[in-house]
């Protein structure tokens, strides 16, 4: 595949191999690649300012390493970060 003109930034992410495999496969089936599967989740969540999903209504959160309890408390702190920062007038830095 060649280079996507103005995609040129590169995340390194930590990911279990099993569930990168099983993602992997998904993005073959729908046509899409990984990469495409990510840009299109953080253009989501830019979007919405929030997880384009509910991640307490994932039915396997412990065979991934995450408790509910876990990514619940994760999403309050963004939800309070998130609202922390709309109080304040943007700078233009981030």
């Amino acid at each position: 595949m060649g280079h996507i003109r103005g995609m040129n930034e590169q995340l390194r992410i930590r990911i279990q191999p099993k569930l990168i495999g099983q993602a992997t496969e998904v993005c073959e089936e729908l046509g899409i690649t990984p990469t495409a599967a990510v840009s299109m989740l953080f253009a989501q969540m830019v979007k919405l300012r929030a997880l384009p999903f509910q991640p307490s209504s994932f039915p396997a959160l412990a065979e991934y390493g995450a408790a509910l309890e876990q990514v619940t408390a994760a999403e309050d702190a963004a939800r309070a970060e998130i609202q922390a920062t709309k109080s304040k007038p943007f700078t233009g830095k981030l």
